[in-house]
């Protein structure tokens, strides 16, 4: 008797039903083919993009993009969802077969069986074809992120302005990487995720513009400056020599020559410039602004371990720093654009003048060519026109043999102006040469004056240094009893003579690097002009200009050969005045009256600030045209014109009570 038994099963699931030799069933799902498909497409393309790398030398940084990161990232996507695809379905079916075991479709190894040897033989064929493909392309789109090319070139119009004056440095050889990110894994990491939050910004069109300053995220200079420089090599002093072209017809040529005592530090001696980074001492600084300009407060940490602790905030040393970034000065601290330097049109068109760029025989080029850089464009399209059409006028206009005997020359000196300004400013990201001030010198922005402005005074009164013979000496022209020209050690001589208090003023405080103001007195003090003589930006109060205005000159009140006080001028107003007992005291009894009247204003505008009504839009925008005009005229200095200055204090109080007797009535 044989036992009975069922001539078929009838299996869970339809996939039961499918020959155990049918290992299909777990990849034909739409994820695991679209992985195929991704594999199969990128691993073609890396292929193309291989031999065109071989057989072409032209590099183009959005194809470099595409086979360097796109398609490998696209061949590791595939390599992923596809097995993804596979436990997915895995889990789709037992999720509607309960009894559904995928072990029975797993392979199981028979190296006898010619066909698992064949699909073994497959499998590792694509495995030999793959690995080196993700291994070079990873490679060299790990090189490829830290190239120039990458770096200045993939963000076009972002890095536009770093990428054009870095072309230009003497750090133009230095890839970016060696900089930004230096040697080791741990800044390379971090460097790459701050690259995909950059990427995210310029993606959705979120980044600042312009781009703030990349100091705060630079690792410190002596892992990356001091691979090719560093203190123990710097020593003596070095020559520069400065050419600056005038603003007058001839473009008269003016040179400079000064010795810089770069100096060092070793073992044996420390001076000069660069003793500030020597190894024997450490020194530190708190700065209140993102660029670094503002340091109220110096440490310096000598190598016997005393500490001398300098202040321009008028606090004592053993109060807290203030709030601020604190930081170790190194190389950066000083030479912050080293490879990223925007030429104030100043200097631009010296360089230009000197390299021959610009024809110095062409009649006021400097002049012409400087107002026009120091102008605001919308665009370098606008920029261009703009230089073309008002240089051709003003040559046409008043040098017409010139324009019409040398148009070529002419037309040479139009496409200069125009490259140099491209050069420096860009307006898609709002950057000019003012945007990121430059530490190396102190001429057109603080600089060294940081710190070495004789108001940051330690613990024990003393300042820190700001004698100019400290950092560097200067070589005057002088003429020798045989005749011969030669240079002499001396002080700065300067174009202009600067009397009394002049002589302090920083040299920022005059140059701007842009169109030089006229050397008078309206010429910089232009606020104080204009309250003195009631200029059109008064309009609105019906000003009178001052008695004065045009009868008494600056110098009839001002002796700038003594310091400036009320007591002097009262003074000068009575020698003038002799005999005349009104105008005894005159000037301090109208400091009187405008500080009593300034005060009121400044009560009422501040009462108004607080009151519940100024969180209205309306109101917060007059509260700030009231402040921009008290501090208008806080600049012109309302003793210049005190009835002037009385009838805007009473004008201002008029508009406030007017604005809130209609908001009392609206409510």
């Amino acid at each position: 008797m044989h036992e009975d038994r069922p001539e078929t099963t009838t299996p869970a699931h339809p996939a039961a039903a499918k020959s155990t030799d049918d290992r299909l069933t777990l990849w034909n799902n739409p994820l695991s083919m679209l992985g195929f498909m991704c594999v199969f497409i990128s691993m073609l393309l890396l292929i193309t993009f291989g031999l065109f790398s071989l057989v072409t030398p032209i590099h183009n940084q959005y194809f470099n993009i595409v086979g360097f990161m796109v398609l490998p990232g696209v061949l590791m996507f595939g390599l992923i969802i596809t097995p993804f695809g596979a436990y997915l379905r895995i889990r789709h079916l037992r999720r509607r077969y309960p009894d559904y075991h995928p072990s029975r479709w797993l392979p199981k190894l028979d190296l006898a069986d010619p066909r698992q040897r064949r699909s073994i033989k497959i499998f590792v064929s694509i495995n030999l074809l793959l690995l080196p493909v993700l291994g070079v392309s990873g490679y060299q789109g790990y090189h490829y992120t830290d190239s120039v090319q990458f770096c200045a070139q993939a963000c076009h119009q972002v890095m536009e302005p770093q990428a054009t004056t870095f072309a230009r440095s003497s750090h133009a050889r230095v890839a970016c990487a060696e900089c930004h990110i230096g040697e080791g894994a741990d800044w390379f990491v971090k460097s790459k995720l701050s690259g995909v939050r950059q990427v995210l910004a310029v993606w959705q069109n979120s980044f600042s513009r312009p781009i703030p300053p990349a100091i705060h995220h630079l690792r410190p200079a002596r892992e990356t400056c001091e691979h090719c420089h560093w203190p123990e090599q710097f020593y003596g002093a070095q020559l520069k020599s400065i050419t600056h072209f005038g603003t007058d017809e001839s473009n008269s040529r003016r040179d400079f020559h000064l010795l810089l005592k770069v100096g060092g530090g070793t073992q044996e001696r420390v001076e000069g410039i660069h003793k500030h980074v020597a190894h024997l001492g450490k020194l530190e600084y708190v700065a209140r602004d993102a660029h670094l300009q503002d340091i109220v407060w110096v440490r310096w940490h000598d190598p016997n371990g005393q500490e001398q602790i300098y202040r321009s905030d008028g606090l004592p040393a053993t109060d807290p720093p203030p709030t601020g970034q604190l930081r170790q000065l190194d190389c950066m601290d000083c030479h912050n654009r080293a490879a990223h330097y925007f030429e104030p049109p100043h200097t631009m068109l010296n360089n230009a003048l000197l390299a021959g760029q610009l024809d110095p025989a062409i009649p006021f080029i400097k002049r012409e060519a400087l107002r026009l850089l120091s102008q605001d464009y919308d665009s370098v399209e606008q920029a261009d026109q703009q230089i073309a059409a008002e240089l051709t006028d003003f040559y046409t206009a008043h040098y017409q043999s010139l324009a019409a005997s040398q148009p070529a020359a002419l037309t040479r000196s139009i496409q200069s102006v125009q490259q140099l300004y491209r050069q420096n400013v860009f307006p898609y990201m709002h950057v000019n040469w003012t945007t990121y001030p430059s530490n190396v010198g102190h001429l057109y922005s603080p600089g060294c004056f940081r710190c070495h402005d004789g108001l940051h005074v330690n613990q024990e009164g003393k300042p820190i240094s700001h004698e100019c013979r400290n950092c560097h000496t200067f070589l005057n022209p002088t003429l020798m009893e045989n005749g011969e020209n030669s240079l002499k050690e001396g002080e700065f001589i300067h174009p202009y003579e600067r009397v009394g208090r002049h002589n302090a003023l920083r040299c920022d405080q005059c140059h701007s690097g842009a169109e030089t103001p006229a050397v008078t007195c309206n010429g910089c003090h232009q606020a104080t002009d204009g309250l003195f003589t009631a200029a059109e930006r008064w309009k609105t109060y019906a000003l009178s200009a001052s008695a004065m205005a045009g009868v008494v000159e600056c110098d009839g009140c001002h002796n700038l050969e003594e310091p400036l006080s009320i007591k002097s001028i009262d003074e000068a107003c009575v020698d003038c005045h002799e005999g005349e007992e009104k105008y005894v005291g005159l000037l301090e009894r109208w400091q009187q009256q405008v500080s009593a009247a300034r005060e009121k204003t400044l009560a009422d505008l501040n009462r108004l600030a607080q009151s519940p009504a100024a969180g209205s839009a309306g109101l917060q925008q007059q509260i700030s045209r009231w402040r921009s005009t008290l501090q208008e005229l806080d600049q012109a200095g309302p003793l210049h014109n005190p009835d002037a200055a009385l009838l805007i204090y009473q004008a201002v109080q008029n508009e406030m009570q007017s604005f809130s007797t209609g908001m009392a009535a609206g409510s």
